[in-house]
């Protein structure tokens, strides 16, 4: 048994919008037994472009019942069904949450009919429920209200059933196929093959098109997590919908990754990632000398004239850097600005401190620490290697900076011997340096320690 069903909605996305009309067809896998449909209000204006696709305008739902009313009427005509729709997890992910904001929990199996078509119909030139109806030479009714899409989705559904020799409908309905959350144009047999392993993945749309990039600790995981209904925020969902492709990247370590995903973003300039289109180094860590002569460092915006020793996307960088130089050279939180209580450090939280804040240690014993950890803090034009676990016992990853530039990254011999930023170039993929990669570098390096890097 069968529920086949379209809505409308004020938007795209299910956390966001609201339903306007639903439409349902019962069908029994041979005839329709029963439809039933109606205008929802929902509590809010239609935008302009949208009453403009469907025709529904604000003044048609100011009576109509609102979702609380109409919900045991939906949940009947669901309940012990197959939900059956087109592009099902736009229509899946609102009723859900619209139920869910109720507090029930409404989780029918269902079935998408683009996935559907594109295996019992295949050689169409497109899978959108109008060019599909074109092609098999049906016209919709009142296209883009919730009874006229479903009525043909229903025609459609009918043919697919007669079409299903192989028991396809079958095979996905059980949960281990992972159809039901699949991309409507995606193979599955595309995901199927992705690694549970490091790496960065792309997804491709139409005629090959890069639309997204990300990195992922576990690709295959990372992926699925994309595809599931309860995450479709309204740019998720047009996302997802696009997605054609799955490609992928494996990568031997987290900077490996870290670095290989801002390479392809900036080589590609994807239209859903904007995370690193807008970036710059904001904040910064000053260094001063107090009036007691005791060496101070404090965070702060980075500004026309306020040059910073190092700088930082965000605050919370340049705190966890200022962490780690406080425990490795034995610095006062207080002086380092971690710590604003007067009176001696928390040791139990800073870790140990000579009494520099209470005064109780020289400033000229205190500064030679501090000078060190400034000269490190400022080492913004040496070279280095970096150097990280690979894919083998028998090689390891090395990231090339010189004389503060990232120079790439690539897979040298373990235990290969390095005098000279030239003895790693032959190995490495050349990269471009930017505030991003100088970020990631960075934050790795105060993350990580020194015990994997060779300065040259």
């Amino acid at each position: 048994m069968y529920a086949i069903v379209d809505i409308e909605t004020t938007g795209g996305s299910a956390k966001k919008h609201r339903m306007t009309e639903i439409a349902i067809i019962h069908h029994d896998g041979e005839k329709e037994t029963g439809r039933y449909e109606t205008l929802i209000n929902p509590e809010r204006r239609i935008p302009r472009n949208i009453t403009a696709l469907t025709g529904i305008t604000n003044e048609m739902v100011e009576d109509a019942p609102k979702f609380p009313e109409v919900a045991k009427d939906i949940w009947e005509w669901t309940e012990g069904r197959v939900f059956v729709a087109h592009n099902v997890n736009f229509d899946y992910g609102f009723i859900r949450e619209h139920f869910h904001q109720l507090g029930a929990k409404w989780h029918p199996k269902r079935l998408c009919t683009v996935r559907l078509s594109r295996k019992l119909m295949p050689g169409m030139y497109s899978y959108s429920l109008g060019k599909l109806a074109q092609q098999l030479g049906h016209a919709i009714d009142d296209r883009h209200r919730a009874m006229g899409d479903c009525d043909f989705t229903a025609k459609l559904f009918h043919m697919l059933l007669q079409k299903d020799e192989e028991d396809h409908i079958k095979f996905a309905l059980n949960a281990r196929s992972r159809e039901a959350t699949m991309p409507p144009n995606l193979d599955r047999k595309v995901f199927e093959r992705i690694p549970e392993s490091l790496g960065v993945y792309i997804f491709r749309g139409n005629k090959g098109k890069i639309l997204y990039i990300g990195k992922a600790n576990n690709l295959k995981k990372r992926v699925a997590e994309h595809f599931r209904g309860n995450t479709h925020t309204g740019w998720k969902s047009r996302l997802v919908e696009q997605i054609n492709d799955v490609q992928w990247i494996e990568c031997p370590n987290e900077l490996i990754a870290l670095l290989t995903e801002a390479r392809e973003i900036k080589t590609h300039w994807p239209p859903y990632n904007d995370l690193m289109k807008r970036v710059s180094l904001n904040w910064g860590i000053f260094s001063y000398y107090d009036q007691n002569g005791y060496g101070r460092y404090t965070i702060g915006r980075v500004g026309k004239w306020a040059k910073p020793i190092v700088s930082f996307r965000n605050q919370h960088e340049a705190r966890l850097a200022l962490e780690r130089l406080s425990r490795e050279f034995t610095l006062c939180a207080r002086y380092c600005d971690l710590q604003e209580l007067t009176g001696h450090c928390i040791e139990e939280v800073h870790g140990p401190c000579f009494g520099a804040c209470e005064q109780e240690e020289e400033p000229a014993t205190y500064n030679q620490r501090y000078d060190q950890s400034r000269e490190h803090l400022g080492t913004g034009n040496a070279t280095l290697i970096i150097r990280g676990a690979g894919f083998q016992e028998h090689e390891e990853s090395v990231v090339l900076i010189e004389k503060g530039r990232y120079m790439g990254h690539g897979l040298v011999p373990s235990g290969l011997k390095v005098n000279t930023a030239d003895d790693v170039k032959t190995f490495i993929d050349t990269g471009y340096d930017d505030q991003d990669i100088q970020s990631i570098i960075r934050s790795h390096l105060f993350r990580k320690g020194d015990s994997n890097i060779q300065v040259l």
